[in-house]
């Protein structure tokens, strides 16, 4: 498959940053945040900015691995934002959208509250290693307080530049790991029963919940890691830890609890549509897809019938000690 890297050189796109990102002098206050085993980290020049959501605290990183940061984030405001000039190259259906720049994407946030002025703004290079988050005065003075991370800002940022380096995926899952049997991934539709999961085995086997509604894959050394995220469901499990995978379970209410192998190339299908692939970007769906199918070489894939109740966490153990 020809790479992401490569796809983009002929799509005739450069990895430079937009002019203005490299044009700010550096910024003295910092602080790094980690998700999926990336390095964020936030500049700003007032402390307020860098603090992060409530939401995020627990993803504060005192150290990196390696001394690598993945995604450097400056962030500064002005008085008002108004809409991009160029032609807008996705509609997400929510409150962000994306425009195609000449050196990078441009994301713009925008609440009918606020009228058609953005609030927010995310100019990033195509890589998603540099990019520079630009918020309203204007629209802070209507509505109270904007940070820069809060969702889905921290989230995007994060998605896309797993896609574009073919690094992970975040996938729509409950993940939990069990002290007998390690780690358990979940994967479902809003309603499939992820958060009725966990707070099943949240009751009869007090396990670490990752989360109830987003999990973060990457591969290791051959081996799958899931990991917490701070992009919760309605049970609102959100832990900054990780664990090995060896399954991945599709959740389906049933009548009874069953186990029915995959083919992987049913399989890809099924993880794709429970994943979050950045639709606007012919690169980012490549690298997903691609990152689907190795992940799939190394763990199998099962469809998970299953009776929301007690027994269903009793299957899943009784199928973990027979592995």
């Amino acid at each position: 498959m020809e790479s992401v890297h490569s796809s983009l050189e002929h799509r005739g796109l450069r990895l430079s940053l937009p002019p203005a990102v490299d044009s700010f002098p550096a910024y003295p206050a910092r602080q790094t945040f980690s998700f999926g085993g990336l390095a964020l980290e936030l500049r700003a020049v007032s402390w307020d900015d860098v603090h992060g959501e409530t939401d995020l605290l627990a993803f504060r990183s005192a150290s990196v691995a390696n001394g690598k940061i993945h995604l450097e984030v400056d962030v500064r405001w002005d008085d008002q934002l108004s809409v991009h000039g160029s032609g807008k190259t996705f509609e997400s259906g929510a409150i962000w959208r994306v425009h195609d720049a000449d050196d990078g994407l441009v994301f713009e946030f925008t609440s009918s509250l606020l009228g058609h002025s953005p609030y927010k703004r995310i100019q990033a290079c195509y890589d998603f290693s540099r990019s520079q988050i630009i918020l309203s005065r204007a629209a802070s003075q209507r509505c109270g307080k904007i940070t820069p991370l809060e969702y889905p800002a921290c989230e995007l940022l994060i998605t896309n530049y797993l896609a574009y380096h073919g690094l992970g995926i975040e996938v729509h899952g409950c993940g939990l790991i069990d002290r007998d049997t390690g780690g358990h991934l979940f994967l479902g539709h809003s309603g499939a029963g992820k958060s009725t999961t966990a707070r099943l085995w949240e009751k009869l086997r007090a396990p670490e919940i990752l989360s109830d509604d987003r999990i973060i894959l990457r591969l290791h050394d051959g081996e799958l890691w899931m990991y917490g995220t701070p992009w919760h469901g309605e049970a609102a499990f959100a832990l900054p830890k990780k664990a090995k995978l060896s399954k991945i379970h599709i959740l389906r209410h049933g009548a009874e609890n069953r186990f029915t192998a995959m083919p992987q190339a049913r399989a890809v299908g099924e993880v794709f549509a429970r994943s979050f692939p950045p639709f606007h970007s012919p690169a980012g769906l490549e690298g997903t897809l691609d990152f689907i199918k190795r992940a799939l070489d190394f763990v199998p894939c099962y469809q998970f019938e299953f009776r929301p109740d007690h027994t269903s966490v009793a299957a899943v153990l009784g199928s973990a000690n027979h592995d």
